[in-house]
Formats: C-alpha cells, sequence, structure tokens
C-alpha cells in the first residue's frame, strides 16, 4: 500500500508538468494574447495602448492563470528530478540539477507574469514606466535560457545514463533535448534587437524556444508516466543505482 501511494504522488507531481503546459496555453498565450505580444519595436504609446486598451483585462486574467501555473511547475519539476535520481543512484547531482533549475523557471515565471500584469495595471500610468516593467519581463523571461538549457542538458546526461534494453526515455529524445539546450541559446537575443527574429517578438528569441521548451515538457512527462506505469515489473534501473 505505501508503495503504490508512494507511485501515485509521483504520477501527481508528473502530472503537474502537463497542468502548467496547458494553463500557460490558455491563459498566457492565448488569453492574453502573447501568442502575438507587444513588438519590441513598438513606440512608448504603442506599447501602453496594446496593455492598456487593446488587450486589457485580457491581460491581466491571462497573466493570472499564467503564475498560477508557475505553482504546478515546481511539484512537476521535482519529480523530474525524483525519477531522475532513480536512474543516477546515490549523489545525484544532475538529477538535482533538474529540480533545482526548473523551480527557478517557475519563480522566474510568476515574477514576469507579475511585470506584466503592472504593464496592464493603471492605465493613467506614464508609457515608460509601462514599457519598461514589460522590458524587464521579457528580459528575465527569455534570457533565463540558461536555466532552461542546464535543465535540459542535465536531463540529457542522467537519460543517458540509463543503459538497459528499453531505457526510460529514448535515446533519440535524449539526443535531441540536448540539442534542444543549444538552441534556446537564441532567447539571449532580445539583449542586442528590438526587430528581426532574434527580438523577444521574433521567431528565433521566442517562439521556438518557447516551442522547444514546451515539447521538453510534455514529452519528457509523457515518457516518465510510461516508465511509472511499468515499474512493478521493470528490472532495476541501472547498476550505478545500487552503488
Amino acid at each position: 500500500m505505501q508503495g503504490a501511494e508512494r507511485l501515485g504522488s509521483q504520477k501527481l507531481g508528473l502530472y503537474s508538468n502537463w497542468i502548467f503546459v496547458a494553463l500557460t496555453a490558455v491563459g498566457w498565450l492565448g488569453i492574453a494574447h502573447f501568442w502575438m505580444p507587444a513588438r519590441a519595436d513598438l513606440s512608448l504609446e504603442e506599447t501602453k495602448v496594446w496593455f492598456t486598451q487593446t488587450h486589457h483585462p485580457a491581460v491581466i486574467v491571462g497573466l493570472t492563470l499564467f503564475y498560477i501555473a508557475a505553482g504546478f511547475l515546481t511539484p512537476g519539476s521535482v519529480a523530474f528530478g525524483i525519477m531522475l535520481a532513480k536512474i543516477e543512484g546515490r549523489w545525484p547531482v544532475w538529477s538535482y540539477t533538474t529540480a533545482v533549475c526548473g523551480v527557478f523557471i517557475s519563480l522566474i515565471v510568476f515574477f514576469n507574469a507579475c511585470a506584466w500584469m503592472v504593464s496592464a495595471y493603471r492605465k493613467e500610468s506614464e508609457a515608460s514606466v509601462l514599457q519598461g516593467f514589460s522590458d524587464w519581463a521579457w528580459f528575465a523571461f527569455l534570457l533565463g535560457w540558461i536555466y532552461l538549457a542546464a535543465e535540459m542538458f542535465a536531463t540529457a546526461i542522467v537519460e543517458l545514463m540509463d543503459q538497459r534494453p528499453e531505457p526510460m526515455v529514448p535515446r533519440w529524445f535524449s539526443w535531441l533535448t540536448i540539442a534542444g539546450g543549444f538552441t534556446v541559446f537564441f532567447a539571449g537575443g532580445p539583449a542586442f534587437f528590438k526587430s528581426g527574429p532574434f527580438a523577444y517578438h521574433g521567431l528565433l528569441a521566442f517562439y521556438l524556444p518557447v516551442a522547444i521548451w514546451g515539447g521538453y515538457i510534455c514529452l519528457t512527462t509523457w515518457y516518465m508516466l510510461k516508465e511509472l506505469k511499468r515499474t512493478p515489473g521493470r528490472a532495476p534501473i541501472s547498476a550505478a543505482a545500487a552503488n
């Protein structure tokens, strides 16, 4: 009974990742209209209009769902770390790295959502103040690529330690995770560009890293849930776990 309860707890933690992705898609990208955000090259007044008129109060409602989503990412990230630690064994440095980076990202999401909400909160505020909060949120969000890359690299390192004939996560996906970790480097572009694919509304700096992030969370969660379903009949994960 105790083992079954632990298994259910781990499943709940992993499902939290899917809840995070769903709330993010519906709230942040959908309701708040960040699937087509205010462009970095808008003027001060145009940015103010986007937040306080064109998409107000949808921004407030959508970002409320987004910061709630951040809460679900925390247990989801810890669940990732637990699943990976079963492979890594004693002193699971990379498993802990995965969990801690995921928690850092959940905090980044929370504070970014708050900053964007500030941009829409007071319609009488100066346009420069509103754009300043928006720019800060974008930089904190996208320049946080370093934590996502570290999380993805750490995840893949541990996954590749799984030497069973049928590993928890297919090796092709682990290598794809590493490639994705390098690709999210493009999210550093907004510090240098206000227009084009490397601006914070651009294809390479925004849309591609967000798609990689979502795909990494959803598919890694799916493979880990499959592992939990077959855990009772599985052989020990690795020799390292016995050391």
